[in-house]
C-alpha cells in the first residue's frame, strides 16, 4: 500500500487534493466547495462525490452564494466543505486589491461599507466568516478543508495557518490534520534583497465539526 504523506511536491493543487479526500471524505459524500473557481481541485478526483460548485463569480460554478451568508436551507446538508478564498499577499497591494474587487475579498463582505481596514484584516475576517458558515451547513462530525498560506507582508511574517487553526478550535472544530503543498516551481523574486526565506509551500488544514 502506498502511504499518503503529509507533504508532496506538486505542480498543481489537483495532484494533492485527492489524497485528502481519500483520507477523510469517502464517496459518495455531499461536498460544498464554497470557492469553486475553475474547479482545479477536482480535476483528478475519482469517485462519486455530490459536489455543490459555489462561486460568487456568475461565470464560475453552478451556484453563486456569498460564503459569508449561505442560504438557510443549506443547514446541516453537507458531509464536507472546502474553503479556499483568494488570499495571496505576495503580489503586493495591487494584486490583492484586484482579487478583492473581483470576488470574495470585497470589503463590503468582510465588514461595513467604507470601513478602513488592512487587507490582512479582510482576509482573516473572510476566513472566520467562512468557517462559521461551514459549521452551520455541515452535518455532525462533518469535515472542513481549508487552503491557506503563511506569508510576508510589509516585511513582517503573517502566520495565517496558525490563526486559522485557532479560529477552527474556537468556532467548533477539532483540527485533524495538515497537508503541505510544496510547489515544484521556484518562486520569483521581486527585489534584489531578501529579508525572509521565500515561501514555496502552502497548507491544507483538515478539521472535523464537533458534535
Amino acid at each position: 500500500m502506498k502511504p499518503i504523506l503529509t507533504a508532496r511536491v506538486c505542480r498543481t493543487n489537483a495532484e494533492q487534493f485527492p489524497d485528502i479526500l481519500t483520507m477523510y471524505v469517502p464517496p459518495p459524500a455531499k461536498v460544498l466547495d464554497m470557492t469553486y473557481g475553475n474547479g482545479v481541485f477536482w480535476k483528478e478526483v475519482k469517485g462519486a462525490y455530490k459536489v455543490t460548485k459555489n462561486d460568487l463569480d456568475p461565470d464560475r460554478g453552478t451556484t453563486h452564494e456569498d460564503l459569508t451568508h449561505l442560504p438557510a436551507s443549506w443547514g446541516k446538508r453537507f458531509d464536507c466543505v472546502v474553503l479556499d478564498p483568494p488570499y495571496l499577499l505576495l503580489g503586493g497591494i495591487k494584486t490583492l486589491k484586484d482579487s478583492i474587487d473581483r470576488g470574495y475579498k470585497n470589503k463590503s463582505r468582510a465588514g461595513a461599507e467604507g470601513e478602513k481596514s488592512s487587507y490582512i484584516g479582510v482576509v482573516e475576517r473572510l476566513y472566520a466568516s467562512g468557517i462559521i458558515e461551514a459549521h452551520r451547513v455541515l452535518k455532525r462530525s462533518g469535515i472542513i478543508i481549508v487552503k491557506c498560506m503563511d506569508q510576508v507582508y510589509s516585511g513582517q511574517q503573517q502566520w495565517l495557518s496558525q490563526k486559522i487553526c485557532d479560529l477552527l478550535s474556537i468556532l467548533g472544530f477539532r483540527v485533524e490534520d495538515m497537508f503541505v503543498y510544496v510547489s515544484a516551481n521556484t518562486p520569483t523574486m521581486r527585489h534584489e534583497y531578501q529579508k525572509h526565506a521565500r515561501r514555496n509551500h502552502s497548507y491544507w488544514i483538515v478539521a472535523r465539526r464537533r458534535p
